[in-house]
């Protein structure tokens, strides 16, 4: 039996505990044609060599990008962000599919010496929230002009009162308000961490889900660098975009900036859940804002 030296992740769960089972949902309604699939990868070297990383992914009817992280020391560990890894045909009516991502690991930086290959799959579920089958149990649009019960806090790093709430009409989903979180500091080299949460009680039902909207932009992008945005029901991480904070500024943003971005989560049934949207950054200058986007959101649920 050969024993594999390397290993590929989508969780902050370490080897050896067993990766849990992956499943990546989104809404079909009003969005783009193609859709496009972003992943966060967490790569494992344990090989006594350092390794070239390549991570790329299969399925019928995707197409999938192919991305080289460079030399990953013997040991060592690395998080990388995917925007847009792969895009599909929007697909008509709800469905469920499967594609296998893949981690090679290569001797040379020229990526011609394979060593190893490790693979995982993630589910990928298609809903489809106006296809008649579903329950809108609470719509966010922030229409009558209000954050409609949206608050905000300082986890650490900003000033004062900030982070503060706005209603905005800047970016928007459904016009004419989206809400903002708003967060400002005035000294450099330090992490900034936000949180925009509300509380909420699940339907009595088999399935419900949260789909949020969001979009995050800064004053000045030279002078800030996103490291991570997380979605958590309460204490629990559901979803984590980017990588754990750093103050290395060397391989710039961790997660994208200046478009909308969907992202659906299952809640349990006939629960008081607070939905918490963190975004975490690194201030590498003084005297800068931070700004994170919601609108639309929404919860569903069905037996």
């Amino acid at each position: 039996m050969v024993k594999m030296s390397i290993d590929l992740r989508f969780s902050n769960i370490d080897p050896p505990a067993p990766e849990p089972p992956r499943s990546i949902y989104a809404d079909l309604v009003n969005l783009p044609d193609p859709v496009y699939l972003g992943l966060t990868v967490r790569m494992f070297n344990y090989d006594a060599v350092g390794l070239y990383m390549r991570v790329d992914a299969y399925k019928a009817g995707w197409t999938f990008t192919s991305n080289d992280f460079g030399l990953l020391a013997s040991g060592g560990n690395m998080y990388r962000n995917i925007d847009n890894f792969g895009y599909r045909t929007k697909p008509a009516s709800a469905t469920t599919e499967t594609i296998t991502v893949r981690l090679r690991a290569y001797t040379d930086a020229g990526y011609t010496n394979l060593k190893w290959t490790f693979e995982r799959v993630i589910d990928i579920i298609f809903i489809k929230s106006d296809d008649g089958s579903w329950t809108q149990d609470v719509l966010n649009n922030f229409d009558d002009g209000t954050a409609q019960g949206w608050a905000v806090a300082n986890e650490t790093g900003n000033d004062g009162a900030y982070p503060i709430i706005e209603v905005r009409t800047d970016y928007v989903l459904s016009t004419p308000y989206s809400v903002r979180m708003f967060s400002r500091w005035t000294t450099n080299l330090k992490e900034v961490r936000s949180r925009l949460y509300k509380s909420f009680t699940t339907a009595d039902r088999n399935y419900v889900f949260a789909i949020i909207n969001i979009r995050q932009g800064f004053d000045d992008p030279a002078a800030t660098y996103t490291k991570y945005l997380q979605v958590q029901r309460d204490s629990t991480v559901l979803v984590f975009l980017g990588r754990p904070f750093d103050t290395s500024m060397a391989l710039g943003d961790y997660t994208p900036e200046n478009k909308w971005m969907r992202i659906v989560v299952p809640l349990p049934r006939n629960t008081a859940v607070e939905i918490r949207l963190i975004q975490d950054v690194y201030a590498g200058s003084a005297t800068h804002y931070g700004y994170l986007w919601q609108d639309d959101f929404m919860i569903i649920s069905k037996d």
